[in-house]
């Protein structure tokens, strides 16, 4: 796979509790990372669940866990999918009341091998490439913004009203759903290139700066000063109400 190196930053913004987690599985052992890869997880608990911070950390070592007994000989992605199906069931089954939920998380997970990228994620934390200068999104977000958008551009609405709607930040799908009616996945190996860079990032990251300056801290600082920048960047920008932020950075 070559050189990877990694970096990371979280904060917990203007609340009072940090509902963010993240992991990685074995970063150190470069034969490990040769023969079997390496994933990246990151879940934001749900602000005004109870368990927010319970069910994200569950969410990650879990994660982790499973994708160490991953069967190489069947395919990546169908099992990604899988493994967050489990983790969903396992929450709702030890984190909600009565069959309601009590709790919620995100997730999204990147997982390479042998310079092939797999991602899976649930709710809106979001897996960023910085390919050749462009930053894309990777994953979808799920939330009723998306939904919306469906409606506007069938013409039944008008992007004044979306933006206006007070519910179009709502999930849409979530750990802790009992039904988790999205799960998004790549079916197909997304190639990872030398110089590509991946981000990992929680909302309180994102809704906070623009793509412009995610590239900028990326294309001049190592991975781990890039995360430091990028957390302080939102920070510095003093937003009523800042949310937890999280961000993962992956250099190839």
């Amino acid at each position: 796979m070559g050189i990877v190196k990694i970096g990371n930053c979280s904060h917990k913004g203007a609340r009072e509790y940090q509902e963010d987690s993240f992991g990685y599985s074995n970063i150190i052992d470069k034969a490990v990372i040769a023969e079997k890869g390496f994933v990246a997880v990151l879940a934001d608990g749900m602000g005004g669940l109870s368990n927010g911070r319970d069910i994200s950390s569950y969410v990650v070592s879990s994660f982790i866990k499973m994708f160490d007994a991953i069967d190489y000989d069947f395919p990546f992605p169908a099992q990604l999918e899988d493994i967050t199906e489990k983790i969903n069931h396992e929450v709702c089954k030890n984190f909600c009341a009565d069959g309601k939920s009590g709790a919620g998380s995100t997730i999204v997970a990147a997982f390479i091998y042998k310079s092939r990228l797999f991602w899976v994620s649930v709710g809106d934390s979001r897996l960023y490439l910085l390919r050749n200068n462009i930053l894309f999104a990777v994953n979808e977000d799920h939330d009723y913004f998306n939904q919306l958008l469906s409606d506007f551009l069938a013409g039944d609405t008008s992007m004044e009203c979306i933006k206006s709607d007070v519910q179009k930040d709502s999930l849409t799908s979530y750990i802790g759903n009992e039904k988790l009616p999205f799960i998004d996945a790549n079916k197909k190996a997304f190639s990872i290139y030398e110089g590509d860079i991946l981000v990992l990032c929680s909302d309180g990251i994102y809704q906070g700066i623009s793509d412009a300056e995610i590239i900028s801290i990326l294309n001049q600082n190592k991975p781990q000063a890039a995360s430091e920048l990028i957390s302080q960047t939102v920070l510095n920008k003093n937003i009523a109400g800042q949310d937890n932020l999280t961000v993962m950075v992956i250099k190839f």
